[in-house]
């Protein structure tokens, strides 16, 4: 899987549990898509289920300390929401930086996040625009919404393509997001 597809999933999707048959069926069709084993056309479902263990999984290696309990859920119109508990202060740290005593006793403690995406695809283009993001029952939209991207997400995680498009790989033409599950579909002929 790509570093900019990771990133676009991360950003919206911040499992439910370890060692299930679900980290082998998103994991492995993950992987067929990364070998191109599935033909011109092929339509690759992945249902929250199988994704929420993938991610679960993968969050150690994407995102790092701080951060638990993340599950993803899909809805009309590209909609995803993620749910996850973050300890920005652990996020902060796992990333070498050493934040001042005040920013410290501000970040400090786990909670709980919501994130909600629109995610648009065509034509083997994606974009990935967050909606709302609500931390601890506080909702950020708008200039706040944006100030929040600019200032914490793109510094921690500067390939996050957040309201900009980029090239899907391994011959993806777009993204059907519906609720419970998102088909992959693959350009054809």
């Amino acid at each position: 899987m790509s570093g900019q597809l990771k990133s676009g999933l991360a950003v919206f999707c911040l499992g439910c549990a370890l060692a299930t048959p679900g980290v082998t069926n998103a994991g492995a069709k993950f992987h067929g898509l990364a070998i191109g084993a599935y033909p011109q056309g092929a339509r690759v479902a992945i249902t929250n289920r199988e994704f929420n263990v993938y991610l679960q999984s993968e969050i150690p290696f994407v995102i790092g300390p701080g951060v638990r309990n993340a599950r993803v859920e899909t809805d009309a119109g590209n909609i995803a929401r993620g749910y996850l508990d973050i300890d920005f202060l652990k996020v902060r740290q796992a990333r070498g930086d050493k934040p001042s005593w005040l920013m410290t006793q501000l970040l400090a403690g786990e909670r709980p996040v919501e994130i909600t995406v629109r995610v648009t695809s065509g034509a083997g283009k994606c974009r990935v625009d967050v909606l709302r993001v609500v931390v601890s029952g506080v909702v950020a939209e708008g200039r706040t919404l944006d100030f929040l991207i600019r200032n914490f997400l793109l510094p921690n995680f500067p390939d996050a393509k957040i309201g900009k498009d980029f090239s899907m790989d391994y011959n993806i033409d777009h993204l059907e997001i519906r609720p419970g599950v998102v088909t992959v579909v693959l350009r054809g002929r």
